[in-house]
């Protein structure tokens, strides 16, 4: 099942001669801005993600926190994925710092329900780290230095060159200065 996805994936690939991707374009009509500002300090444990010069990083107690009141377990695969995040970070020990990937469900081999669990739980660390974010919890690190705020621009357009239906584009980007912090498209 998976080979043929991925086939058909390369199939498809090959077939459509996108100039760019539309998650690349910052041109689209600004609908938001917002200044989030970071907590000055975190505790241990901890967990962050890395993304070039950038750290965001969460700490285990806000982490959890956040997981059961915010990520659904409606479905059995989401309660799956709940679980394994919450056990993961249960799993920390008291003066760790981790980073979040190595927290995550490797997707190499997986198949049907557990592909889903892996990618919900992947899913989950993202919505965890963009939630407190967004809620100014999140400690934020550029250069190894601490930040006091950053910037968030949400964007809306049309993808200039669709491929289907699909053509609005939904862009979310965090920046401090001119380092990315977060982007989800």
């Amino acid at each position: 099942m998976r080979n043929l996805i991925v086939s058909l994936v390369i199939l498809f690939s090959f077939a459509v001669k996108a100039d760019t991707d539309p998650c690349d374009v910052d041109s689209y009509p600004i609908k938001g801005e917002k200044v989030l500002h970071h907590a000055k300090s975190f505790s241990l444990p901890a967990i962050y993600y890395k993304q070039g010069n950038v750290r965001v990083i969460i700490s285990k107690e806000k982490a959890i926190d956040f997981v059961n009141n915010n990520m659904t377990d409606s479905k059995a695969y989401l309660a799956k994925a709940k679980s394994h995040i919450i056990n993961s970070l249960m799993n920390i020990s008291d003066s760790e710092m981790v980073d979040q990937s190595s927290l995550q469900i490797p997707l190499e081999g997986l198949v049907s329900a557990e592909l889903n669990v892996g990618i919900h739980v992947m899913a989950g660390y993202q919505g965890l780290f963009e939630g407190v974010l967004f809620n100014n919890e999140a400690v934020v690190e550029v250069d190894k230095k601490l930040v006091p705020e950053t910037t968030a621009t949400y964007m809306v357009g049309e993808d200039p060159q669709p491929i289907d239906e699909f053509k609005v584009v939904h862009k979310l980007k965090v920046v401090y200065k001119s380092s990315l912090v977060l982007e989800n498209c």
